[in-house]
């Protein structure tokens, strides 16, 4: 590039013109370099969102399946008393006893 003084004004409009247009190449390159990615990251968005919504569907029928349980085991839980247990304790006892006389023990 000339020194800019000693250019005359044709040669500086020719310089300005040529800059404008390596400015204006870059833009669109760049312009076409985020609409590749843009549109990368739409089919990206098409292909793995329905994926995700569907595994977190999934994810949630089990945890309620899970909390379900939970309850019941729990109300089951609640129900069983201590009378229960001893109950069942003096029904073993018997059984013991009445395996004891067949000679197992």
């Amino acid at each position: 590039m000339k020194d800019i003084e000693s250019m005359s004004d044709h040669e500086l409009l020719m310089e300005l013109v040529a800059e404008k247009r390596r400015n204006d190449k870059i833009r669109y390159v760049k312009y076409s370099v985020y609409g590749v990615v843009l549109l990368a990251a739409v089919v990206v968005g098409f292909i793995y969102v329905p994926k995700i919504i569907a595994f977190y569907n999934r994810f949630n029928a089990v945890m309620d399946t899970l909390n379900d349980v939970s309850n019941s085991v729990k109300r089951v839980s609640d129900s069983i008393s201590t009378d229960t247990i001893e109950s069942l304790n003096s029904v073993v006892e018997i059984f013991k006893q009445l395996l004891g006389g067949f000679g197992i023990n």
